[in-house]
């Protein structure tokens, strides 16, 4: 650190959300080195766990280059559990210390509380008086809580001399203190442990300031808050309908003041030496504090406002002291709403008020206003689901959730062979081995690990455990071409192949690579001789077992580390390597989560993943978001996705989301059965309004989607008309647009569908139209950039290059019109959008796949691959009936019928099943050069034309 630096302060719990805030304002202030403290066994494992906690404040971050040295240490330990060296280091520089740690948990066994709260406070004042004893040391900063005041009534004084006093014990007096008996009665251990530490503070000799907050809430702007505690329960509770009536006089007023205000409060006194020896009360004044009827009369409208959601006036009934006198006497902690009442309690019933004297003097009066505040701290609550946010990468997050007891978790693959079910404990414990077993391989950090196979709980084993060991995994497409698998495994250069699916397992000897397989396949398949099996793979992790069944395990990364690579399907060319961070992934599984309507949300969550998961949607957003929900959760995992028909009804998804072709041929089953038919040819009257809810009942129950709150369309342009037949049913079909290199970029809301667009932008995306019309991204989800160096990057000046042509409507939805590289300009100079039309041909009966033609010619011209079924009128009707709502240019003069021999060996098709359009346009350039002349050919089945296609 630089010499020039006058001031040195010590702050405990910096990874901590108080610490953090603290920390943001220590950096503004100048001279000051900050020694963030840190409860790690070692310096890069603290400096690793403070970079994530910082890494949401880029001040932060560009501070622990030159402004802040991190330590690992211990309050509860002798000497904070360091070194002899770095102790004493801190003994002869050290100025100030601010205390922010604390057990926080509100009724644990009050010894337990006291080694943090009381020791680990005694164990910092010896620091700071042998720090004192070298002339150097200024100010000991406590933080403490307003609830030291325990069962007082009346006026709190922030004077020492006004706490109550305290019996020592006088033999262990020199020992700072020890105290014996508290004489004052309290709601909780956890307030009475924080006034021993408040005396030990007092009598230590230190120069001190203590600070003592009342109910911390969010920041006031942002609402941004670590963990959700204290009058978030209530707000939780009133949210879910779960609490009608409130155990309290609707008079009471509820002591709440913002995290800003406290960081900003100790973050300035701390350095004013007239703060010495004084408490602060950081508290809001009593006349500007709610009472309950008034704060949730505002939930309830903010309720109404932004979820749609009544929410009845609550019944308020003051029965506080009888619920405090219950939890008193209760022997164990209660669960659900009978805890967070016993919980509250103590603030449910406050009978004293908490002088501001002394912070009115110091930093002059509060002007923070609760009705304007409020609905940050709501929104940003809502948004997470009330989850603690927490510094856990997604693949923490997995396991972390496997261990819940209020939210389980559950899972089931679907196979040929039946439904199997898979305990959380299971999956935990093979997550484990696995985590072992490649470590005994020697993946670490950075090491790239490669799967291709079906989807099952085994393949979400191997990416979590991947992500664990801070790997980095790149999913392959399993119905890829070998050679194309083979030269993305050089590229990325992986270090192991994960092999899941029997067709790839019979061609593995087309590989041209050296490096170790392992099968994830199910056990009734045969696997070659030299391939790792599962089970040899999982008992290799349990022989060399480095971490238990039960422990939780932090990566070794930040969230700037690389976390995955998501190959493109080579539409264009080459597949390319998208990067994704552990940032990326963090935030989209968050923010997917934070989609579904809050009711939706905090219901049993069921989930069926089908779509091949190393595709960015279900890999990233499907794989890892639900573990983001406030809720129970079943997955589902499809092993193959031609009997996703069945596997829907089993697994009856909550939310849902899939390729335009499977709404296409659900509706074209509706269309084609007696019922539906009958519906769909009445003219409307009163019998299809009454018929209506019963055929949309009967749909929806058949097809297994009866329980989803959202049904969603992506990955390929869909038709308008498909989207409005649905809706004409009372099934609203939600477009969402989003690219490899962005996943999800906007979504249509439910209760805002906006037919004809693909929606509004997710939180903290924004989008710009360029001069050529192409939509420009920026946003947390969008890459980095490609993992091949020589790769043009996809972003300029910052925005991603879609590549997309489209247009933003008045209510700010976005508007794809086709893309940059696929408009057909015709030889009248007009650009046309061939995935449109498409889109709307392949609604024909019988119909595959259409490919539009027409680059420099004078009309468009539609090669249309069939099933054995077709009928060449219904395709002739169905194109008659298109041309009639397309401009001129638009319209499909000629067409030919082709056997669907398209495929992914033979190259026409991506490995997601996407047109490779110049291959097939060079494969199938007789046909086309017929199709202008008019004349025959041998592929083409049925030749038609609505007119003499001789111009424009």
């Amino acid at each position: 650190m630089a010499e020039t630096m006058k001031t040195r302060v010590l702050l405990t719990g910096a990874n901590g959300f108080l610490g953090t805030q603290i920390a943001r304002q220590l950096i503004y202030l100048p001279e000051i080195e900050i020694i963030a403290m840190v409860r790690a066994k070692d310096k890069e494992t603290a400096r690793l766990r403070l970079e994530r906690s910082w890494y949401d404040w880029g001040e932060l971050q560009e501070a622990l280059n030159d402004r802040v040295t991190v330590i690992p240490g211990d309050v509860t330990l002798e000497d904070l559990g360091m070194a002899d060296e770095d102790y004493q280091n801190l003994v002869l520089t050290l100025t100030h210390i601010i205390h922010t740690v604390a057990d926080l948990r509100l009724h644990a066994p009050l010894e337990d509380l006291r080694k943090t709260n009381v020791e680990g406070t005694r164990n910092l004042l010896k620091l700071a008086v042998q720090a004192q004893e070298n002339g150097i040391f200024k100010r000991f900063s406590h933080l403490s809580t307003a609830y030291v005041a325990g069962k007082r009534e009346g006026l709190i004084l922030e004077d020492p001399e006004f706490i109550p006093k305290v019996n020592f014990n006088e033999a262990n007096e020199a020992n700072v203190n020890q105290i014996n008996e508290v004489t004052t009665d309290f709601w909780s251990n956890y307030e009475e442990s924080k006034y021993e530490a408040e005396q030990a503070v007092l009598k230590s000799g230190v120069p001190y300031s203590i600070f003592r907050p009342g109910m911390v809430v969010g920041d006031s702007e942002t609402g941004d808050i670590k963990t959700f505690n204290t009058v978030y329960a209530l707000f939780k509770l009133y949210l879910n309908g779960k609490l009608r009536f409130i155990p309290t006089s609707s008079n009471l007023t509820l002591n709440m003041v913002p995290v800003d205000y406290v960081a900003h409060a100790v973050g300035n006194l701390t350095f004013n030496r007239e703060a010495e020896g004084k408490t602060f009360h950081l508290t809001a004044p009593q006349e500007t504090l709610p009472t309950i009827s008034q704060l949730l009369e505002q939930v309830r409208i903010w309720a109404q406002d932004k979820l749609d959601l009544k929410l009845p006036q609550p019944i308020f009934i003051p029965v506080a002291p009888l619920i405090q006198r219950i939890s008193a006497r209760s022997s164990r902690p209660q669960s659900g709403i009978l805890n967070t009442l016993f919980t509250l309690a103590p603030y449910l019933n406050e009978k004293h008020t908490f002088s501001r004297d002394n912070i009115n003097n110091f930093l002059g009066d509060y002007n923070l206003k609760w009705e304007e505040y409020l609905p940050h701290i709501l929104e940003y609550a809502v948004y997470h689901g009330f989850f603690h946010r927490s510094e856990r990468t997604v693949h923490e997050q997995v396991l972390y959730r496997l261990g819940s007891r209020s939210y389980p978790v559950k899972y089931y693959d679907i196979t040929p062979d039946g439904v199997q079910e898979k305990s959380a404990a299971k999956m935990r414990e093979d997550i484990i081995s696995s985590y072992n077993s490649l470590k005994e391989s020697g993946v670490g950090r950075g090491d790239r690990v490669a799967l291709v196979g079906l989807n099952s709980t085994r393949y979400l084993t191997l990416e979590v455990a991947i992500g664990l060991l801070g790997a980095v995994s790149v999913p392959l497409y399993y119905t890829s071409p070998p050679k194309e698998i083979e030269n993305i495994l050089k590229t990325s250069k992986a270090k192991i192949l994960f092999v899941g699916t029997p067709h790839l397992m019979k061609r593995l000897s087309e590989l041209d690579i050296s490096l170790e397989m392992i099968s994830f396949c199910r056990e009734s398949q045969s696997i070659p001789s030299g391939i790792v099996s599962w089970s040899e793979f999982l008992k290799k992790g349990k022989d060399h077992q480095k971490i238990k069944n039960n422990s939780l395990i932090q990566a070794p990364v930040d969230f700037g580390d690389l976390a995955t690579i998501r190959y493109t399907s080579g539409t264009t060319g080459t597949p390319k390597g998208v990067t994704f961070n552990q940032e990326h992934l963090r935030w989209m599984a968050e923010s997917m989560a934070s989609l579904p309507p809050w009711k939706d949300r905090n219901r049993e969550v069921r989930y069926l993943s089908f779509l091949p998961m190393n595709h960015v949607v279900e890999g990233i957003l499907g794989t890892f978001s639900p573990y983001y929900a406030p809720a129970p959760l079943k997955i589902y995992f499809l092993e193959d996705f031609g009997d996703l028909a069945s596997a829907l009804p089993q697994a009856k998804p909550t939310i849902f989301f899939s390729v335009p072709r499977f709404y296409e041929k659900l509706w074209s089953q509706l269309k084609n059965s007696f019922m539906g038919s009958h519906y769909i040819h009445l003219k409307p009257g009163i019998r299809k309004k009454i018929l209506k809810p019963v055929m949309k009942r009967l749909f929806l129950g058949k097809a297994g989607l009866d329980h989803c709150s959202q049904l969603i369309v992506g990955s390929a342009t869909s038709s308008q008309h498909l989207i409005l037949d649905y809706h004409s049913l009372g099934v609203e079909i939600h477009n969402a647009y989003g690219l490899t290199e962005a996943p999800l970029v906007t979504l249509n809301r439910r209760g805002a569908n906006r037919i004809g667009t693909v929606g509004e932008p997710l939180p903290e995306t924004n989008i710009i139209i360029a001069r050529d019309g192409e939509v420009l991204v920026k946003g947390p989800q969008v890459t980095p950039g490609y993992f091949e160096s020589d790769v043009t990057p996809p972003k300029k000046g910052g925005w991603l290059q879609s590549g997309d042509i489209g247009f933003i409507t008045p209510e700010g939805s976005l508007v794809i019109t086709g893309r940059k590289k696929e408009l057909i300009i015709n030889s009248y100079g007009k650009s046309i959008d061939p995935l449109r039309i498409e889109a709307l041909l392949r609604n024909a009966p019988g119909t595959s796949e259409v490919m539009l033609v027409g680059e420099g010619k004078p009309y468009l011209i539609a090669l249309i691959w069939v099933e054995d079924d077709y009928d060449p009128l219904e395709i002739e009707r169905t194109i008659h009936k298109i041309n009639q709502d397309l401009s001129h240019p638009e319209q499909v003069k000629r067409w030919g019928i082709l056997p669907n021999d398209l495929s992914i060996d033979g190259g026409d098709l991506t490995a997601n099943m996407k047109l490779k359009r110049e291959i097939i346009t060079q494969r199938y350039q007789d046909v086309i050069d017929a199709l202008y002349q008019g004349a025959p050919n041998p592929l083409i089945l049925h030749l038609g034309q609505l007119e003499a296609a001789n111009g424009n």
